[in-house]
């Protein structure tokens, strides 16, 4: 019983964080705005949280996780000589949940700028050391530099748009980059 009590305390927490950091911005918010938006008191979001800035390094850990989560699932598919059309709708579902119905949090976390780690530079983090085993060989800094910044523009796309594109665009883009290096 006390473990659902916590997670439904730290989903009210974190629900009403992200709501408020997109209204007002990060720097705007106070403890005391986000309790009182939870409807809990402060103590109980002292509870959960040292502050406002270890709310925000949880969030984006935890985030950061699930997607290298998907990323390794990529990969693991990748090995198993799946072709990337196929890869892309087995990983669909869980690229949707990841980027498309956790937009507002994302949102929220890439406008946030913490001294230790922030948003962005978690998920390129993650991202490179994914790419490494995702690729035959090491790829050099012009290579990794390329590929990040393609997928991370993909990732804002999904961001931006809130939808997956169909195969049909995903095939065009890539006949259109090949066209561009050949």
């Amino acid at each position: 019983m006390t473990d659902l009590r916590n997670k439904r305390t730290e989903m009210l927490i974190e629900n009403s964080f992200i709501q408020l950091v997109r209204q007002q911005g990060f720097n705007n918010v106070s403890v005391i705005d986000i309790s009182n938006k939870a409807l809990i008191n402060r103590q109980t979001f002292y509870r959960h949280y040292q502050d406002k800035y270890h709310l925000a390094a949880k969030m984006i850990q935890d985030f950061v996780s699930t997607y290298d989560s998907v990323l390794k699932k990529r990969s693991n598919l990748n090995k198993q000589n799946q072709n990337f059309l196929s890869i892309t709708s087995i990983l669909a579902p869980d690229i949707k949940n990841l980027l498309i119905k956790q937009r507002e949090k994302i949102l929220a976390l890439r406008s946030i700028q913490l001294d230790s780690k922030d948003f962005s530079s978690e998920i390129k983090r993650v991202l490179r050391n994914n790419l490494v085993s995702m690729l035959e060989e090491k790829p050099d800094k012009f290579e990794m530099s390329l590929l990040t910044s393609l997928i991370l523009g993909s990732f804002n796309y999904l961001i931006d748009e809130q939808e997956l594109p169909d195969t049909s665009q995903i095939q065009h883009a890539i006949t259109g980059i090949l066209c561009l290096i050949s």
